[in-house]
């Protein structure tokens, strides 16, 4: 059986710093024929289409869960991701509509410069979003939006997105 530990883990410096400044929306189905090795997409993204949504300074946040269960002998990967969208907009309004509908393949870059790709296998769903204009003048007024999924591998690295047509518009 393959469950033999390969390596060990030495203490790493502290030069890390949390948050997401960007991510990437494609829609469901849309992300075939990746090339996953040592648990990072190395090639497949040349020609598919991505969405990109910068976000404010630290107002993303992106969770894995590892979930392991001995009584029934299963493990998967829970993500959950939390996006701030600034500002109340009748075209978001229709485009966050349209994420709601799907499942999309989510490719997220934190702020060391990672790409990790949600829901490679099942795509990622919309669980809620806020629409809110705050009550005082320093308030925000924006969107915030929940996405949840379950894989059976942990979120792969993303190697660059080199070849990717990515969309980004602001109208």
């Amino acid at each position: 059986m393959a469950c033999d530990l390969t390596s060990g883990r030495l203490w790493e410096c502290k030069e890390q710093v949390g948050g997401i400044k960007t991510v990437y929306f494609a829609d469901f189905g849309d992300l075939t024929g990746l090339t996953v090795s040592n648990g990072a997409i190395s090639t497949g993204l040349t020609g598919k289409t991505l969405y990109r949504y910068e976000l404010p300074d630290y107002t993303g946040n992106l969770t894995e869960t590892l979930t392991a269960s001995a009584e029934s002998g299963t493990l998967f990967y829970e993500q959950a991701l939390e996006i701030t969208l600034h500002k109340l907009r009748a075209v978001d309004s229709d485009e966050i509509k349209l994420l709601a509908k799907g499942r999309p393949h989510i490719i997220v870059k934190d702020n060391n410069d990672n790409l990790l790709l949600l829901g490679k296998i099942k795509g990622m769903n919309v669980t809620t979003v806020a629409g809110q204009s705050g009550t005082a003048a320093g308030d925000m007024s924006g969107y915030v939006l929940s996405f949840t999924g379950s894989e059976y591998d942990a979120a792969p690295f993303v190697a660059d997105l080199t070849g990717a047509s990515i969309v980004t518009t602001n109208p």
